[in-house]
């Protein structure tokens, strides 16, 4: 195990912790809008990159890539609040340590996931491997399998812009 394997545990450990303190009515609704932002934010990236190239003279890469961490995060704002104010409603129910120990469930695939997704990003910003060197990877446990997870769902062309 090298530093990126400890890294990913320590993310994975702290979604765990974090679903536990939430319980599973918010990390529900957070990977709920995690996979909607993964699938929909091509949709909303074509239309931020259009008014951003619109309002200045920004490089065509750079536009691209802030198209899709803005868009990104609209959609999961939006959703989160929504959460927010379902969680809220619900909390009159008491779901006591049921739903604390389902939110660590959650908690710890929404972190994977998350984490899968910023693995993919990172390679696709970092081509020539810079931020986290081709070895660290090679010697890394677990890289290979998270990097694998959002591939192996969703489509190919997650990362390219419609529209």
């Amino acid at each position: 195990m090298n530093w990126l394997d400890v890294t990913l545990l320590c993310l994975a450990g702290f979604g765990f912790v974090k679903g536990l303190f939430d319980g599973v009515i918010r990390q529900v609704v957070s990977l709920i809008a995690l996979l909607v932002a993964i699938f929909c934010c091509a949709e909303v990236a074509g239309w931020l990159r259009r008014y951003l190239l619109a309002i200045g003279d920004f490089p065509d890469f750079g536009v691209t890539v802030l198209s899709y961490l803005l868009g990104f995060m609209l959609i999961v704002g939006v959703l989160k609040c929504v959460g927010d104010l379902t969680s809220k409603l619900i909390g009159v129910t008491p779901l006591s340590l049921f739903n604390h120990l389902l939110g660590g469930v959650f908690g710890l695939m929404f972190m994977i996931f998350f984490l899968s997704l910023s693995l993919n990003m990172l390679e696709y910003i970092d081509r020539s491997s810079l931020l986290i060197p081709r070895d660290t990877k090679m010697e890394s446990r677990l890289y290979a399998p998270i990097v694998q997870i959002v591939p192996t769902i969703f489509p190919s062309d997650l990362f390219t812009i419609r529209g």
